[in-house]
C-alpha cells in the first residue's frame, strides 16, 4: 500500500472514526483504524467496535493498492499535528506504516488488514433524505435523558419512530422521559421503532456537525444508517422492549403553572449550587401566583428563591431533581414553560407553551 492524500481529507476521515475504535476492548485490532485503497483515486477509512461503524472515503493519489490497520487515536493525533499539507503513507515489510510530511516522518506499528472484522454490509438498506440539522436536533433533545446503565440496553437507547411524514425520538432512564416529534415528511417509513443506543447517537450527532444540508438515514431490522458525502455510519440496534411511554406521561395532572423559562432556569441553577451533588435535591413549594425553590444541605447549607408564575390552584411541595430540570429546560427553547403538577408524588410534565413537539416527564423524589 502507498498513497498519497491531502492532510485535511484524511484528518476528516480520522476524525470521523478515531472515535468509534474501541482502546478498552480486549480485541487489541478494534483500537485500529483501517485504511484501504480503493481504485486509483480513493482511500477507504473504517472503524469499528462492532456495534457502531464508521467508513469514510477521501479522494487520495493511490501508488500501489492494498491496506493495513493501526492505532486509530495515535494515528488521528499524529496527522493532526503534521506542518505539511500532503500527506504520504506507505506499508512496509511486518506492517510497519511510514507516514512522511515535509521533514516529518514516522513509522508506526500496524496490523494486517485482513485481521481486521468484517464491515456490515447496509448497502441494500433503503435511505430516505432528511434535513441534518433537524435530526443533530431530534437527539440533542432526546440524549440527556438516555440511562448510562449498559446492562439496561432498552433504557441505553433512544426509541426512533417514523411514518413518512413525522419522526418521533423517546428516552428515559426510569427517572426523566425526554420525547420530541418533528414533521419529517419524506422521512423512512418504519413498521416498529428502533433503538439507537447511546454511543450510536453520539456518533451520529459527530458525523453530521456543522452539516447545515441533508442526508440519508435508514433503518431495518438490524441497523440504523447515515449517509451523508462520502462517509457511512451503521448503528446496530439495541435490544429488548422500549416501555410503553405514553403510559408515563401523566394526563390528568390538575395543577397548571406557566413560568418564564429563563426566569425559571436561573432560579434552578443558583439554588441547586446548594443541593447535594448526588441527588441535586430541591423542593418546589406552590401558591397561588408564586413558585419557591428550596434547597437544605446539611454539609453546606440553605437556598430558597421565589418567582412570580401564572398559578391560581391550591398549596403543594414536591421535591424534584434540579438537573433534570435544567437539562429539559436548557434543551427546550420558547419564552414560557408549562409545568403541570398532580400530587405529591405524582411526575411533573414539562414543555413550551409555544408549542407540544417537545416535553418532558421527571418524577418526583422524597426529600
Amino acid at each position: 500500500m502507498d498513497f498519497r492524500i491531502g492532510k485535511n481529507e484524511l484528518l476528516r476521515g480520522l476524525y470521523l472514526t478515531h472515535g468509534i475504535a474501541d482502546r478498552k476492548n480486549t480485541v487489541p485490532i478494534l483500537a485500529n483504524v483501517l485504511l484501504r485503497t480503493v481504485g486509483t483515486d480513493k482511500v477507504m477509512m473504517a472503524a469499528t467496535d462492532l456495534k457502531v461503524t464508521m467508513v469514510a472515503h477521501a479522494s487520495a493519489k493511490v501508488i500501489e493498492e492494498g491496506g493495513i490497520t493501526v492505532g486509530a487515536r495515535q494515528l488521528y493525533e499524529i496527522v493532526k499535528g503534521l506542518g505539511g499539507e500532503e500527506v504520504h503513507l506507505q506499508r512496509n515489510e511486518q506492517n510497519w506504516l511510514q507516514i512522511e510530511s515535509g521533514r516529518t516522518e514516522f513509522k508506526v506499528v500496524g496490523m494486517s488488514d485482513r485481521d481486521y472484522p468484517k464491515l456490515p454490509s447496509v448497502d441494500e438498506i433503503g435511505r430516505s433524505k432528511v434535513e441534518a440539522p433537524l435530526l443533530g436536533e431530534m437527539i440533542t433533545k432526546t440524549i440527556l435523558s438516555v440511562s448510562m446503565d449498559e446492562t439496561r440496553p432498552h433504557l441505553a437507547s433512544v426509541l426512533f419512530e417514523s411514518n413518512g411524514e413525522k419522526a418521533t425520538m423517546v428516552s428515559t432512564d426510569g427517572h426523566r422521559l425526554s420525547k420530541v416529534t418533528r414533521d419529517m415528511v419524506g422521512g423512512p417509513v418504519l413498521s416498529a421503532g428502533g433503538l439507537l443506543p447511546r454511543k450510536g447517537l453520539g456518533e451520529i450527532r459527530r458525523a453530521i456537525e456543522g452539516n447545515q444540508g441533508s442526508c440519508e438515514i435508514g433503518m431495518d431490522q438490524s441497523y440504523f444508517v447515515l449517509k451523508a458525502d462520502d462517509m457511512t455510519l451503521s448503528v446496530k440496534l439495541g435490544e429488548g422492549q422500549f416501555p410503553p411511554y405514553d403510559q408515563v406521561i401523566p394526563r390528568d395532572n390538575d395543577k397548571k403553572v406557566v413560568v418564564g423559562r429563563e426566569m425559571f432556569l436561573e432560579a434552578l441553577r443558583r439554588v441547586s449550587i446548594i443541593a447535594s451533588d448526588k441527588t441535586w435535591g430541591i423542593r418546589f413549594s406552590l401558591e397561588s401566583g408564586k413558585l419557591s425553590i428550596e434547597a437544605d444541605n446539611p454539609d453546606l447549607g440553605k437556598a430558597k428563591e421565589s418567582i412570580d408564575v401564572d398559578y391560581k390552584g391550591g398549596a403543594l411541595q414536591i421535591g424534584f431533581n434540579a438537573r433534570y430540570f435544567i437539562d429539559l429546560l436548557t434543551e427546550m427553547g420558547g419564552k414560557e414553560v408549562s409545568i403541570e403538577l398532580g400530587g405529591d408524588l405524582d411526575p411533573a410534565l414539562l414543555k413550551p407553551c409555544d408549542g407540544t413537539d417537545y416535553l418532558g416527564v421527571v418524577m418526583p423524589m422524597r426529600l
